[in-house]
Order: structure tokens, then C-alpha cells, then sequence
């Protein structure tokens, strides 16, 4: 990696890092203590929350270190299983919890910030909108899949696996994406919030083989355990996942859902 790329990807990591920290905290302390414990005047951490004013690299780099011990991992969960939506949704943390995208954010840079890459593969929904935090940082192109709707000019491609979320064994699921032409042999991250079963990760994944794309890294919020294991068997290191939840917690939900 060039020394100009690596250096940004520092800069955004850094960056990125902050402000998941220092969010997270404010969801278990007030500002008024958390400015205290950080030694920073109330005002001053007001402007950095809310992007008035941005710390210096130093700056941040001084109050990252006093906000390493943060759990911010426990936070995402939590904002991930509020209502309005069924735990777990991307759209409970978009809705209640949207700074906390720079967790995301973060944990992608960790993982995956040394690894060069052409786009990132997703599908509508909550992967799409993980995936456009992910881009806008990197300012790279987004390619994503339309679920269960066939178009003149797509290739459209059936799940392998009929996800949790189609209700009714009959049901035929679909995801329909670019030709592909102008993506075969470029270099591929798959992105997605949350995977319930795999099938949409896999159902990606395997369709950027088919163009000749080599899928460097596959990337989730969150997963369960049985699925991660699932996962890791096909995917082996290239899968990250900041959250891998337990599968009691899916049994719980799907019991609540009115199957129709």
C-alpha cells in the first residue's frame, strides 16, 4: 500500500475511532461527567459531539487513549435489539443509535483497511446503508443487489437457501444485480448487516466468483454463533464480524414473528 493511502486510512481509523468511543460513552454517562473524566471543558466536548468543531490528530489521539476502556461493542448491541424493528436490525441502530455507525466504520478499518480493493458488494436494506457509511469514508463505488425484483438489464440470481425472513417454504427469493461485464476480474469486500442464515452472504459472495472477482473480505455487524461457524467453513479468515450473538437470542425473535 502506498504511503499516501496508508497514511489516510490512519487518518479515517483515527478518526473513526473517536467518535465511536466517545458516542458509546455518552450512552452510559452524562456529558457533564464524561467531560470531566476526559479533563475537556463541557463546551469544547459539546462541539466535538456534535461536529462543530473537529479535535486536532493529536488531539484526538490524547482522548482515544483515555476512552480505550469504552465498550462500545455492548452498546451497538443494544441499540441493535430496541424496537421499533425485530432484533436484530441495522434500522434499531439507524434509528436510535446512528452516530454509532462509526463503530462500523472503525472495526472495517481495522480489519480491512490494508487490503485494496476495487467495491464493495451489498444488497438493499441495511447492508446497503452499512455499506454507503463504509464507501463515503473510502470513497469507493458501491454495487448492490435489489431483493425479489427482476429487471431488464440485471442478472438475477436465486438464493441458495430460502432466508428466515421469507415465511412460507413456496417462496422463491432472488437478488438482482449489474450484468457484471464491467466488474469481472476486479477485487471485492461483501457487506451486510445482519446474516440470519449466511444465504445472502454466500449468495454474493459466490456470484463475484462467478464474474472472476477475487472476494478479498467478507464483512458483518453482527451473526450468530452457528452461522459464523457455518461461515468460517466457507470463508476461512477473509470473514469479520463485530458481533456474533447467541443463537438462543434468534430462537427468542423468530417465536414473536406471525408466520403468514
Amino acid at each position: 500500500m502506498e504511503l499516501s493511502v496508508a497514511r489516510r486510512i490512519e487518518d479515517l481509523m483515527l478518526e473513526a475511532e473517536f467518535y465511536c468511543r466517545v458516542n458509546a460513552a455518552r450512552r452510559t454517562m452524562k456529558l457533564k461527567d464524561l467531560a470531566s473524566s476526559l479533563g475537556v471543558d463541557l463546551t469544547t466536548l459539546s462541539k466535538y459531539v456534535n461536529m462543530h468543531i473537529k479535535p486536532s490528530r493529536p488531539r484526538m489521539r490524547e482522548l482515544g487513549e483515555k476512552l480505550r476502556d469504552v465498550d462500545y461493542k455492548s452498546v451497538i448491541r443494544d441499540c441493535l435489539i430496541w424496537q421499533p424493528y425485530p432484533f436484530p436490525e441495522m434500522n434499531n441502530l439507524l434509528f436510535k443509535c446512528n452516530e454509532l455507525l462509526d463503530c462500523a466504520v472503525y472495526e472495517f478499518l481495522k480489519e480491512l483497511g490494508g487490503v485494496v480493493f476495487d467495491y464493495i458488494l451489498t444488497v438493499e436494506g441495511g447492508g446497503l446503508a452499512l455499506a454507503q457509511a463504509i464507501a463515503s469514508r473510502l470513497k469507493l463505488p458501491v454495487v448492490y443487489g435489489l431483493r425479489d425484483i427482476i429487471i431488464r438489464g440485471g442478472h438475477s440470481i436465486p438464493y441458495k437457501y430460502t432466508p428466515v425472513y421469507a415465511w412460507g417454504p413456496r417462496i422463491k427469493r432472488y437478488i438482482t444485480l449489474p450484468l457484471g461485464r464491467e466488474l469481472k476480474n476486479k477485487r471485492v469486500v461483501v457487506v451486510d448487516d445482519i446474516a440470519w442464515t449466511g444465504a445472502t452472504v454466500m449468495t454474493l459472495a459466490e456470484y463475484a466468483a462467478r464474474k472472476k472477482c477475487d472476494v478479498v473480505g467478507v464483512f458483518l455487524l453482527a451473526t450468530f454463533g452457528d452461522v459464523y461457524e457455518r461461515l468460517v467453513g466457507k470463508l476461512g479468515n477473509r470473514l469479520h464480524v463485530v458481533l456474533i450473538l447467541p443463537n438462543e437470542a434468534r430462537k427468542s425473535v423468530m417465536s414473536e414473528f406471525e408466520f403468514i
